[in-house]
C-alpha cells in the first residue's frame, strides 16, 4: 500500500466524517507530530491505531448504532482476509 496515498485517505475521511485531528490522534494516543507523519506519509499506524481510529470515525458517523455492529463488521472482514 502506498503510505503517503494512506494518509491522504486518513486525512480525507476525517475531514469528511467531521472529526478534529485532535480528537484523532488523543484517540490512538499519539502527538500531533506523529499523526502528522502519517497524513504527509512519512510513518503510518500500527493495525490496531488504524483501527482505534476507524471506530472513532464509524461511531461519530452511526451515533444511534451499537458498538458491537462495529467489532461485527471488523471481524466479518478479518474473516474474509484469512479465506
Amino acid at each position: 500500500m502506498n503510505i503517503e496515498a494512506s494518509g491522504q485517505n486518513l486525512e480525507q475521511t476525517r475531514k469528511l466524517i467531521g472529526i478534529s485531528q485532535k480528537d484523532l490522534y488523543q484517540a490512538v494516543n499519539v502527538s500531533r507530530a506523529t499523526y502528522h507523519n502519517w497524513v504527509v506519509g512519512k510513518s503510518e499506524p500500527s493495525a490496531s491505531q488504524f483501527f482505534t481510529m476507524l471506530q472513532v470515525c464509524w461511531r461519530k458517523r452511526n451515533p444511534d448504532v451499537s458498538p458491537a455492529l462495529f467489532d461485527q463488521q471488523v471481524n466479518k472482514l478479518i474473516s474474509l482476509e484469512a479465506e
